[in-house]
């Protein structure tokens, strides 16, 4: 987390101001929220069938309940996965008054392309898996390694598009938006240290 922290701060153009503890406990406290965001995704989708079944035949609206949660339940992991990009967003460059966004372009833009990465990992791994064959037991932590490289990409990529939107509207003149190179709106940029 502290070096997509960094990388953030790069797309935003900005050096990190902010104290080694005030960094890592940011760094930290995102880590576990996502873990934790990231965790209620994956219940939702891979056991939310059967406690919706479960409620259901308790309740008395098995069938009710069973079609309702397999509409409901992947637009509910969705704004789970959106809401972990939007805090990695809000929190990770080191810019003054940056603007909650529930849903912004950048973290469409950052889950789409996690999700379409990871279901192509998946599609390759599915007929060209040769890793346990060549690395034994370690094959499963390098695929896992991979997987986390691909989604630290896709989070870059969509902080990349907020940067960029955020530079244009700027330029524009929308007063609450940064250029780059600027914490606060309306500031000289500072200068970036090679």
């Amino acid at each position: 987390m502290t070096n997509v922290m960094d990388t953030m701060n790069s797309a935003y153009n900005v050096r990190e101001a902010r104290s080694f503890l005030r960094f890592r406990t940011i760094a930290v406290g995102l880590t576990v929220a996502i873990g934790i965001l990231i965790i209620i995704a994956l219940t939702i989708v891979l056991y939310g069938n059967g406690i919706a079944n479960s409620v259901g035949s308790f309740v008395g609206l098995s069938g009710v309940a069973t079609w309702t949660w397999k509409i409901v339940q992947w637009p509910v992991a969705v704004f789970f996965l959106l809401l972990s990009f939007a805090l990695i967003y809000y929190f990770g460059p080191d810019v003054e008054f940056p603007v909650w966004h529930w849903i912004s372009p950048g973290s469409v833009a950052g889950v789409f392309l996690w999700a379409v990465v990871s279901f192509g990992l998946r599609i390759y791994l599915h007929f060209f898996n040769s890793y346990s064959k060549t690395y034994g037991s370690l094959g499963a932590v390098m695929i896992l390694l991979l997987w986390f490289y691909v989604t630290g990409v896709a989070i870059l990529i969509g902080g990349e598009v907020n940067a960029e939107i955020e530079n244009a509207a700027a330029k524009h003149g929308a007063p609450e938006a940064k250029e780059k190179g600027e914490k606060k709106p309306g500031t000289k940029p500072e200068p970036r240290a090679a």
